[in-house]
């Protein structure tokens, strides 16, 4: 498809859903197309290019993908769209190509979407290629940072079997990202004044198994505190099984790594564990969550929880529940079961009924919201090291900074906060809901 050219520079825009890795591959996207000479341009513009970055995990995310493309070919009939991540993969087919203004890109596809993107030139783009989902696409980081906090993607891809996860076959077999390229990004980050990096990856706790030499996430965080004094890291989430001792002692004493796990529980009953082919049992859960909290009193600790998976009994939920607050969680991320294509949950029996599929969800989304409460109450008292995320606002001058341990609080603009988007803060009062904090 030929775009005339009115201008000097075509415009792009980027909309992306779903997880952090998708978020940390727009924003190299983004880099991509701005050194490539594309303007970068917002929804309510008219670009010539605009990339839609999909997520298949659920059913409502996939919907969401696909309500989105086609808003966005109806808003935007002059446009090309190039329709990539996770749902591009899956189902392809959700998307309507006749027309010539759509165009798919599977993950087999990605190597030559990145020199797509860094070419400024639309009247000729390749496609399909030799398929290879076995290789690490790297799409970098943003040299144009706007925020305190942003991604670096070292993992993709998962080698699991979990029953319910359609992310194996959407995103391919686990690989990493070589250290070296790794150290680079963090360090390029560090010189654009970026205050903390988060550390993604579709199962980052696999990390390093796949390289020559094998190394591991614990190695990689060694090696880039040891590397980097300019900022902080933050890992995006842990499978339970590789939360090693070693990255527990790491987080207890370096300022630097934040002081915060986002698990995937998915339940707190054997038996479902067993069903969804996870390889840990409750007990496991108990004794490390016991061993973080006795090193990291402060730690913030959350989950995420699938509820309703096939054959959830009453029972089976309640031990969710007393799991869940045993371990003193800090906040959760509740999904109820979605049905996935090609996995193997899809064809178990025993189907939660949904009228109690959604009272089990707002229970414990009721239960998350108590716990960021108690948890925020816990922690009023303390100094947190803090990166600013935005402010300050216009009328309270306040500016809305996040702690180490995940906690977002509200305090006056101080000058350090201000000129190193970083700095020490006390927190003093939670009202309203909202935590209040003073500079140090």
């Amino acid at each position: 498809m030929t775009i005339p050219r009115e201008t000097t520079a075509l415009s792009a825009a980027i909309f992306v859903l779903g997880c952090k890795v998708n978020q940390a591959e727009a924003a190299g996207m983004k880099r991509i197309l701005a050194d490539a000479g594309f303007r970068l341009c917002g929804p309510t513009d008219f670009p010539d290019l605009i990339i839609v970055n999909t997520c298949c995990v659920t059913s409502k995310a996939e919907g969401k993908s696909r309500r989105l493309v086609n808003r966005l070919r109806r808003m935007h009939p002059d446009s090309l769209i190039l329709v990539t991540g996770c749902l591009a993969e899956t189902r392809p087919s959700s998307f309507d190509i006749t027309d010539g203004r759509l165009l798919v890109y599977r993950q087999s596809d990605r190597a030559n979407l990145k020199k797509v993107l860094g070419q400024n030139d639309l009247s000729s783009l390749p496609m399909g290629g030799k398929p290879d989902v076995r290789k690490f696409v790297d799409f970098g980081v943003s040299l144009y940072p706007t925020k305190a906090r942003e991604f670096i993607k070292i993992q993709d891809g998962c080698s699991s079997n979990c029953s319910y996860c359609i992310v194996p076959r959407a995103r391919g077999p686990a690989r990493s990202l070589d250290a070296e390229t790794v150290r680079d990004h963090v360090e390029k980050m560090a010189d654009n004044e970026v205050a903390e990096i988060v550390l993604t990856g579709v199962n980052l706790g696999v990390y390093g198994q796949d390289l020559t030499p094998p190394v591991n996430i614990e190695w990689l965080l060694r090696a880039l505190l040891k590397d980097q004094s300019r900022v902080r890291l933050r890992l995006s989430s842990l499978e339970p099984e590789h939360i090693s001792s070693g990255i527990v002692e790491l987080m207890a004493g370096h300022d630097r790594l934040c002081n915060h796990l986002h698990i995937p529980l998915q339940s707190g009953d054997d038996r479902i564990l067993q069903h969804m082919n996870r390889p840990y049992n409750a007990s496991l859960i108990r004794s490390l969550i016991d061993r973080v909290l006795s090193k990291i009193p402060h730690a913030c600790i959350g989950f995420d929880v699938i509820v309703g998976f096939p054959g959830e009994t009453d029972e089976a939920f309640n031990r969710t529940l007393e799991l869940v607050q045993d371990c003193q969680a800090s906040y959760l991320h509740v999904f109820p079961f979605s049905s996935r294509p090609d996995t193997l949950a899809a064809k178990f029996p025993d189907r939660v009924p949904d009228p109690v599929l959604r009272e089990r969800v707002q229970v414990l989304r009721d239960l998350s919201v108590q716990f960021r409460r108690q948890f925020f109450e816990r922690c009023i008292g303390g100094e947190y090291s803090v990166v600013v995320e935005s402010g300050p606002d216009p009328l309270t001058n306040d500016l809305l900074v996040r702690t180490d341990n995940y906690i977002p609080a509200y305090c006056p603009a101080a000058k350090q906060l201000l000129t190193e988007k970083r700095g020490t803060v006390k927190l003093v009062d939670l009202r309203n809901g909202r935590v209040i904090g003073q500079a140090s």
